[in-house]
């Protein structure tokens, strides 16, 4: 992993990803009407911005590296005869994958919420508004980003797929970021009747569980319990698993020599 790091790549995204929280806070006080803004609508406004505009492309290109880069340098021949087992290796691979997802959204939590704090709970237009509890609200926002990180952890499992299908590095990047790119806007457009390939995508579910929990901490009634949220978790894991299921299928059988 220190090779990856050596790029400065990873260090790019947790900078982009904290600077995120700054750009939220200018847009919040641009657009939000005076005494509108609280603590949990900038929050999630944060986080949200991150997790659409910024974490899926860098955990993306992340994840297209780690095993594409080993077979571009040829070091596949050097580390796999040693005393590891294929599994072993790419589990350890998947592990930086999945830390780097979670870091880019620490990076952005370690700006927004000391920014998050200077606004009240409550919105000043309407005080006497029943929000919910302060701890109420600490499990929302808990549940609310379990639900984010699930697209998010497919999108690194697919750029995982990518990366092991991949013999240049290179390609294993353009491939991942291209077909992630391509997705985030065409999901919208391609209807065939009753059908939308958007429902069936996990890249559309990137913010749909901060959109609950901003209704809910700002006394707007919605629930766990809908489609939406059915069908992030199902494309989510579903997807996760078929991708990981292809890429260990296929490192498993690959002949390093080639």
């Amino acid at each position: 992993m220190t090779k990856i790091w050596r790029t400065r790549f990873p260090y790019l995204g947790l900078a982009a990803s904290a600077l995120t929280a700054l750009v939220a806070y200018q847009s919040v006080r641009r657009f939000a009407a005076p005494g509108e803004l609280t603590f949990s609508a900038y929050l999630v406004t944060s986080i949200n911005i991150c997790s659409t505009a910024i974490i899926p492309i860098f955990s993306t290109v992340f994840a297209a590296t780690l095993i594409a880069g080993e077979t571009s340098r040829g070091t596949l021949r050097s580390i796999l005869p040693r005393p590891i087992r294929r599994s072993q290796f790419l589990n350890a691979k998947l592990l930086a994958g999945f830390l780097y997802l979670l870091l880019l959204f620490a990076a952005n939590l370690a700006v927004s919420i000391p920014i998050a704090m200077q606004f009240p709970a409550h919105p000043a237009l309407d005080e006497l508004a029943q929000l919910p509890s302060a701890g109420l609200q600490v499990g929302i926002f808990a549940l609310g980003f379990l639900l984010t990180l699930i697209p998010h952890l497919a999108t690194v499992c697919f750029g995982f797929m990518v990366s092991v299908l991949s013999r240049s590095l290179v390609t294993s990047i353009g491939v991942a970021v291209g077909i992630i790119l391509s997705l985030m806007p065409l999901q919208v457009l391609i209807h065939f009747g009753s059908f939308d390939l958007e429902q069936w995508l996990f890249t559309n579910y990137y913010d749909a569980g901060m959109k609950i929990v901003a209704n809910k901490t700002s006394a707007i009634y919605d629930t766990w319990a809908q489609e939406s949220v059915y069908r992030l978790l199902g494309t989510g894991v579903v997807s996760a698993v078929v991708f990981l299921a292809i890429s260990y299928w296929i490192f498993l059988r690959r002949d390093i020599n080639e």
